[in-house]
């Protein structure tokens, strides 16, 4: 009896462990299946992007991974590559970036090799073309048309990795064709709509005096017809700014600007154009002295005739035109904004108010024409002044 009890005792006692050694252990069951791409045979296909956004990308874990047969080069034991995985790309250009990213679990220090299997792609005759242990890899002198590997594992000889990534195949985009001032694109007619990706623009600073420094980013131009033009810009994924220019591409005069600063949002520049003027749009991230990235976004740019009529319907009036001093204006509703713009649309002095009388002081601006805009209740008209 004594007996039976003792055993009772022993198993109540270990089979808790054994249990729990099983259960810490299962990540490294047999019955657990290795990745579908444990081997170089089986490596799985990268979509190879057209740019540097990664927009389509591949996941990938070394959970199970075992060991492969084809020595890793690089200084890289077989005992380091013991959880590795493939993946492989056909080159479209002689330079291509590999990134991994979104690694998670356990280890997260990765280390890539890759290999040129040429044309034919076999994984037996395969040379080592890079290793590289950042997350970030950038390929070059590369064949068109050649197959590369890519052979992902932990640098740890530790088992059990829990390890999960993405992983994409970017491409340098090509320099946009409005990347110089020279080559701006002319916007002809408005409404005007399309898109762009700057992702490409080559380096370098915008100054001029009142408008905030851009980077020379992609250029657009058009001519003014007398109307007040609205450009837009609605990034994807960057911080966009808006320079609008006249003069020439070698000496810019600001007519205005905008950067509210932040990743995706969108960025309103608006003028009043003088006609026949032309007009020098860049679009480029706000760089100060910094020489930021460029990226993708969409352009819209509207022309609204400049037009009282609407604000005259709601009593508005002003006077004197000509004007030595003070324009006085009056409104049978708020006058809730004046803005005053130089010839070349250029705002030079604003007032937001709520009244029904409202005045600008032109004194100590030089004689020549002005244009103001008035906001009378939900309705805004321009008109030109001249200051003698």
């Amino acid at each position: 009896m004594k007996r039976k009890t003792t055993i009772a005792l022993m198993l109540l006692f270990f089979f808790p462990l054994v249990y729990t050694a099983y259960a810490n252990n299962i990540s490294n069951s047999p019955f657990l299946a290795p990745p579908s791409n444990d081997d170089c045979s089986n490596a799985i296909d990268l979509t190879v992007n057209d740019n540097y956004l990664c927009t389509n990308k591949t996941s990938g874990t070394l959970a199970e991974a075992t060991a492969s047969s084809i020595t890793p080069g690089c200084g890289v034991s077989a005992a380091q590559a013991n959880d590795d995985v493939w993946f492989k790309f056909t080159a479209t250009s002689t330079q291509h970036r590999v990134e991994l990213s979104n690694v998670a679990g356990s280890p997260t220090d990765l280390y890539m090799i890759f290999y040129d299997a040429g044309v034919s792609g076999s994984c037996g005759s395969m040379t080592v073309k890079a290793c590289s242990d950042p997350d970030t890899a950038n390929l070059t002198s590369l064949t068109v048309g050649n197959v590369y590997y890519v052979r992902v594992f932990s640098y740890a000889t530790d088992p059990g990795a829990t390890t999960t990534f993405d992983i994409c195949v970017g491409t340098e985009p090509t320099v946009p064709v409005n990347d110089d001032c020279s080559s701006a694109i002319a916007i002809s007619s408005f409404p005007f709509s399309s898109s762009y990706d700057a992702t490409a623009a080559t380096g370098g600073f915008v100054t001029s005096t009142g408008c905030i420094t851009l980077n020379d980013g992609v250029w657009f131009t058009l001519v003014g017809d007398g109307n007040k033009i609205d450009v837009k810009v609605t990034p994807t994924g960057w911080n966009a700014a808006i320079g609008v220019y006249t003069g020439s591409c070698s000496s810019f005069t600001c007519v205005e600007d905008s950067n509210i600063g932040g990743t995706g949002l969108i960025e309103m520049a608006s003028f009043n154009s003088v006609n026949g003027t032309t007009y020098y749009i860049n679009v480029a991230f706000p760089s100060g002295t910094v020489d930021g990235a460029e990226g993708q976004f969409a352009l819209d740019v509207t022309s609204t005739i400049l037009s009282i009529d609407e604000i005259i319907a709601k009593g508005f009036s002003y006077y004197p035109n000509p004007v030595n001093g003070v324009l006085k204006m009056s409104a049978s509703e708020p006058i809730k904004k004046i803005s005053l713009y130089s010839i070349l649309g250029k705002e030079i002095k604003r007032i937001e108010q709520s009244d029904l009388n409202a005045e600008l002081d032109f004194s100590n601006l030089p004689a020549g024409a002005y244009y103001v805009r008035a906001t009378v209740g939900d309705k805004s008209g321009s008109f030109k002044i001249i200051k003698n």
